[in-house]
């Protein structure tokens, strides 16, 4: 488990993802830089969500940053531990899941473009 305090960084735009988390208690905003200057909040979240999963699934750059908007536990999920359950898995769950991320990435992009 880690704990994030209220206004802390779990993640950045942009940069390598090595961890996912699922989220226990808390809060925690999504945003996406808009015009490479204006970071915009396209989700919020909190119990039972998972965050920072797509660039587990498809090893792309984080598409967004997550910040806790309260004080926020989460479990974490290494890049090993995940592959680790994929590989266990079926080939068409990890397609679907690799599916998933694009047009996650997709339409993620998509309501950044529209709110220019």
């Amino acid at each position: 488990m880690k704990k994030f305090k209220t206004g802390e960084v779990i993640f950045t735009e942009g940069k390598e993802g090595t961890h996912a988390y699922i989220l226990k208690t808390g809060k925690v905003k999504i945003t996406k830089t808009i015009r490479d200057t204006t970071p915009r909040t396209i989700a919020t979240v909190g119990q039972g969500n998972i965050i920072g999963e797509m660039a587990l699934i498809d090893d792309a750059p984080r598409a967004g940053s997550a910040v806790a908007l309260e004080a926020t536990e989460a479990m974490v999920i290494t890049r090993d531990e995940f592959q680790q359950r994929l590989d266990k898995s079926d080939q068409v769950i990890s397609l679907l899941l690799k599916i998933y991320a694009e047009r996650l990435r997709q339409q993620t992009k998509n309501v950044a473009d529209h709110m220019n």
